[in-house]
């Protein structure tokens, strides 16, 4: 009975000790993809939904204008819209995802860097 109880003791250390490496591994893994997308304004995309595009380009002190053209161009939308467009009313018209303006606030930012 005894070499039983220990049998068993040891698969269940063993089942431990795997899914705390896992866990470990995958907290990593998390970590390093959010390195990859480090921005230089830090906000959630929930919040960044309630926005004017105008509020947007303020963040990443960039120009609306050309943040503007950009969410157009980028999903080919066909609506009317101006810097003092909400996001979640620009994204009625096509479900993108808010951190994907991040991406290109990010990319207009870091070509202005450029630039100067």
């Amino acid at each position: 009975m005894n070499k039983i109880m220990i049998f068993s003791l040891v698969v269940v250390s063993a089942i431990l000790i795997g899914t705390m490496g896992y866990l470990s591994y995958s907290e990593s893994e998390d970590h390093e993809h959010d390195d990859e997308h480090d921005h230089s304004v830090e906000i959630e995309g929930s919040d960044l939904r309630y926005l004017t595009v105008q509020e947007i380009a303020d963040l990443w002190e960039i120009d609306s204008g050309v943040l503007l053209s950009r969410i157009i161009t980028e999903f080919d939308l066909e609506g009317n819209y101006n810097s003092y467009n909400v996001l979640e009313e620009i994204r009625e018209e096509y479900k993108f995802s808010p951190a994907q303006i991040k991406d290109v606030a990010e990319e207009i930012k870091q070509g202005s860097l450029q630039n100067e």
